[in-house]
C-alpha cells in the first residue's frame, strides 16, 4: 500500500531541491541553447508585397468591353474586371514554378531528399502566399540565408509575371482567332444578305418600302376621291340631258378610265414602278423589311466586332507586366527561425519536470508499505 502525500509533502521537496533545480534549469538551458545553435540551421525570411497592375483594367479592350455592355452578347474569355489573386497561389504554389526554384538554387541537394516530390513538398513548406486585408498580396520565402531568401522570393515573383503574361496573351490569341471566325462569318452573312436585298429590290420595284406605300396610298386615295365625283357628276348629267347626251357619254368614257386606273393600282397591273399594288403591298413591303433588316443586323455586328478584333491583334503582341510590386524582397536582417531561446526554455522547463517527477517518485516509494511494490519502483527507475 502506497499512502498519499500532501501539498506541503510536495513542496517541501521542492523547497528542498531548490538549488538543485535552480542550477539544473540554468544548465539545461545553457546546454539547450547551444545545441540549438549548433544542430539547428538558421533559416531566413523574405518578404515582398505585390498587387495586380492597373494596366490590364485600363486597356482598350476592356475599354470596349464596357463600352458594349448593354449588349445582349458575350464575347469568351473578355471581362472588364481586375486580376483575381486565386490564381497567384494557384501559379506560386504549382509544380511547375516549384521545380523551376528547385533546380535555380539547387536545393534537390541543401534539403537531402531522395525524390523531387519530397523536395517540392519541403519547398511548398518554406513558402507562405496570402492574400493581406488591404487587398494586397503577400509572399514570403524561408532560406538558409537572407541572400538566398530574397533571390528566391524575386525569381518567384518574376516567374509568376511572366506566366501572367503569357497567359494574358494566350487569352487574347484566343479571342482573335475567335473574333477572327465571327468577322469572317458576319462579313459573308451581310454580303449575302446585301445581295438578297439588290436582288428583291430588282424583283419587286421596292427600293423605299415606307415611301412607296405612302405614295401608293396616296394615288389610290386620289383616284378614288376623283372616282366617286365623276360617277356623281355623271348621275348628274344623265338626269339633265339624257343618258345619250355627249356629255353624258364623255362623263362615263372619264369613269370607265379612272375604274382602270384605280384597278391597276389595286391589282398591280400597269402603273409606275414607283406605285406598289395595293394587292401586293403587306407581302412586298414585309419581305423588303425583312431583307433590309439582315443588312443592318450585320452592319451592327460588324461594328462591335471590328474594334474588339483589333484590340485583340494589338493585346496579342503587348508583353506588359501584370504586377506592380510595393515591397521588394531583400535580405533579412534577423533569422526567422529557430526561435532559440524559446527552444530553449521549452526544453529546460521538460528537464525540470523530468527531474522533479524523478524525486517525487523516489519520495513515493521511500513512503511505501507494500516492499513488493518498492522493489518493483526501484527496479523500474533504478533505485536500487
Amino acid at each position: 500500500m502506497v499512502n498519499k502525500m500532501s501539498l506541503i509533502e510536495y513542496l517541501t521537496i521542492i523547497q528542498r531541491k531548490k538549488i538543485h533545480l535552480i542550477v539544473l534549469l540554468v544548465v539545461s538551458v545553457a546546454l539547450s541553447y547551444l545545441l540549438i545553435y549548433f544542430l539547428i540551421p538558421p533559416k531566413f525570411d523574405s518578404r515582398s508585397v505585390i498587387i495586380a497592375s492597373d494596366a490590364d483594367q485600363s486597356s482598350g479592350l476592356s475599354s470596349i468591353v464596357k463600352s458594349f455592355s448593354n449588349l445582349p452578347i458575350a464575347v469568351p474569355g473578355l471581362s472588364s474586371g481586375g486580376v483575381d489573386t486565386d490564381i497567384f497561389t494557384t501559379v506560386i504554389y504549382s509544380r511547375t514554378i516549384l521545380e523551376k526554384i528547385i533546380h535555380k538554387y539547387s536545393l534537390y541537394k541543401e534539403y537531402g531528399f531522395n525524390t523531387m516530390e519530397e523536395t517540392v513538398l519541403e519547398l511548398k513548406s518554406n513558402i507562405k502566399a496570402e492574400e493581406t486585408e488591404q487587398g494586397a498580396y503577400e509572399i514570403t520565402v524561408r532560406s538558409s540565408t537572407p541572400q538566398k531568401a530574397a533571390a528566391m522570393n524575386n525569381f518567384l515573383v518574376d516567374e509568376l509575371n511572366k506566366f501572367l503574361v503569357e497567359m494574358n496573351i494566350q487569352k487574347s490569341r484566343d479571342n482573335r482567332i475567335f473574333l477572327e471566325k465571327r468577322y469572317d462569318e458576319v462579313k459573308e452573312k451581310l454580303r449575302n444578305a446585301e445581295d438578297s436585298l439588290v436582288s428583291y429590290q430588282n424583283q419587286s420595284g421596292i427600293f423605299a418600302a415606307d415611301e412607296q406605300a405612302k405614295r401608293s396610298l396616296e394615288a389610290y386615295s386620289k383616284l378614288e376621291a376623283e372616282l366617286i365625283s365623276k360617277q356623281v357628276e355623271s348621275s348628274y348629267f344623265a338626269k339633265i340631258y339624257g343618258e345619250q347626251s355627249p356629255i353624258t357619254l364623255n362623263s362615263k368614257i372619264a369613269i370607265s378610265e379612272l375604274e382602270q386606273k384605280v384597278n391597276s393600282i389595286k391589282n398591280g397591273k400597269g402603273g409606275s414602278d414607283l406605285i406598289i399594288s395595293l394587292k401586293q403591298l403587306p407581302n412586298k413591303a414585309i419581305k423588303y423589311i425583312r431583307c433590309y433588316r439582315d443588312v443592318q443586323i450585320y452592319n451592327k455586328m460588324l461594328e462591335f466586332i471590328i474594334p474588339l478584333y483589333e484590340q485583340t491583334r494589338f493585346e496579342e503582341q503587348k508583353n506588359i507586366p501584370v504586377l506592380s510590386i510595393i515591397d521588394k524582397a531583400i535580405p533579412a536582417e534577423k533569422k526567422s527561425f529557430p526561435p532559440r531561446t524559446i527552444f530553449a526554455l521549452l526544453a529546460s522547463f521538460l528537464i525540470v519536470i523530468v527531474f522533479l517527477t524523478f524525486e517525487i517518485v523516489k519520495a513515493v516509494v521511500s513512503r511505501s508499505l507494500n516492499s513488493e511494490l518498492k522493489r518493483v519502483i526501484r527496479n523500474i527507475f533504478f533505485l536500487n
